[in-house]
């Protein structure tokens, strides 16, 4: 019975097949294969929009919602574990689907040959086999892990964790090295001590990184800690190191920074490994619960080094009020609140969650999914559209029906993503899903979208 019912579903979603994965947008595929006669095709593109509705695809495949999809995700399964089929069977169904849109959009092509065309697909099955087979795979994170950004953050935070080791105030540490000592100096440690203190927790850190990183070589790794190490060594040694250095007293800078190493504070704090504390914080912890403190305790450790490093900064800020100082650290005691209590804190994430982008990459799919409805193919899709019809003529559902369908697991994806979200308001909310589904009835509704 599951096998008869496997091959049923896969008559249904043979629509979503060449669509929820093709991603298609306005018009045709990239804006060029569908509709220009050119022979400058880029297939990059086509690839590129397929590969952002895989989760989408497979969780048609697996009859679940997207939401569902991306919480198993979250937990560690991959796509080939949620989709009920076997590897080679996902992987067939979905290269299948790619080839079919890759050769739709070669028609137009004239330059292109057969060994060209087989190594584009061949290149996007290696993709798509690493993706299904990913556990935990996020389609909204770069394939690419930016170890820049780790090293950067954690360069912010220097000047404090020698702090830290030298048991200083942060304000303390700034004003010596205004006087022209070194980190190197402050540390009571030697310089190879202090280097090989502040060069672990951060491999530890590009490590832990590199485990999602199915690019990154032993020997690449090597050379980013590495080149890391060179400019740690050149910041403890400079006498005078200033890592503001801004004529005007940007206080927002002086809170990022901190903030961007509260982490490695609390860390410090709970006598853990930056590593070991945010492998917790990705089980759900919140960084009071790993401290060993109280919520009051931990916030004033916390406020107590960031209102001194304002204060040292405001001796040169002749504008500055004590109201407007008093303000800026009550706002940045709140914000530190916060992060300190939200369970699953990451500090490599945005502030705010980009509704925006949820949306839009849901949008890219809606062609595919009213061809699944309609068990059409993705090229009898087109092919309609290019006729003039509407997604709701073609679906064979009213206008409310279709909506209602298409609505739902867009508003799921958006609640999914609001629980991480502590700025969101339910006003606000129901306005971001309002305007979407104002956009859906336009393009449903559009003859030849």
């Amino acid at each position: 019975m599951k096998t008869l019912n496997m091959v049923k579903k896969g008559v249904v979603i043979g629509g979503v097949a060449a669509a929820l994965l093709l991603g298609s947008t306005i018009p045709g595929f990239g804006g060029a294969a569908a509709h220009a006669a050119t022979t400058q095709i880029d297939y990059k593109a086509i690839v590129e929009r397929n590969l952002s509705g895989v989760v989408g695809y497979v969780g048609s495949i697996a009859n679940r919602e997207d939401s569902e999809v991306r919480e198993e995700l979250m937990r560690g399964q991959n796509l080939v574990q949620l989709s009920g089929l076997t590897g080679s069977e996902l992987l067939n169904r979905l290269t299948a689907s790619l080839d079919q849109s890759i050769d739709l959009a070669a028609r137009n092509d004239k330059a292109i040959t057969k060994e060209e065309l087989g190594r584009i697909k061949s290149d996007a099955a290696k993709r798509i086999s690493t993706i299904i087979t990913t556990g935990g795979y996020d389609d909204t994170k770069r394939e690419n892990v930016d170890y820049d950004t780790i090293i950067n953050r954690y360069m912010t935070g220097l000047v404090g964790y020698v702090g830290g080791i030298a048991n200083r105030r942060d304000s303390d540490v700034r004003e010596l090295l205004q006087q022209g000592k070194s980190l190197t100096e402050l540390s009571g440690l030697t310089g190879s001590e202090l280097l090989n203190r502040l060069t672990a927790p951060l491999d530890q850190s590009i490590d832990l990184a590199a485990r999602s990183d199915k690019t990154i070589t032993n020997e690449k790794l090597d050379r980013i800690k590495s080149d890391a190490a060179k400019r740690i060594s050149t910041i403890i040694t400079t006498g005078g190191y200033d890592d503001t250095k801004r004529e005007n007293v940007d206080y927002e800078i002086i809170i990022d920074r901190y903030m961007s190493g509260i982490v490695g504070y609390v860390g410090g704090i709970a006598n853990r490994r930056d590593s070991d504390v945010r492998e917790l914080l990705q089980q759900g912890k919140s960084l009071t619960e790993l401290s060993g403190l109280t919520g009051s305790e931990l916030l004033n450790r916390l406020t107590a080094p960031l209102d001194q490093s304002i204060d040292l900064a405001a001796r040169s800020d002749r504008t500055i009020t004590s109201e407007k100082l008093g303000r800026i650290k009550s706002d940045a005691a709140k914000q530190i609140s916060t992060i300190i209590t939200t369970g699953g804190y990451d500090d490599t994430k945005r502030e705010y969650v980009d509704y925006d982008t949820i949306i839009s990459r849901y949008m890219t799919g809606l062609i595919g999914y009213v061809g699944g409805i309609a068990n059409r193919g993705d090229s009898e899709m087109r092919e309609l559209l290019q006729q003039g019809k509407s997604l709701t003529e073609i679906s064979g559902l009213t206008g409310s029906e279709l909506l209602d369908r298409l609505i739902a697991p867009l508003d799921q994806s958006i609640d999914l993503a609001a629980r991480s979200d502590n700025t969101i308001t339910n006003e606000k909310l129901d306005r971001i899903k309002s305007d979407a589904a104002k956009q859906i009835s336009t393009i449903i509704s559009t003859g030849g979208y």
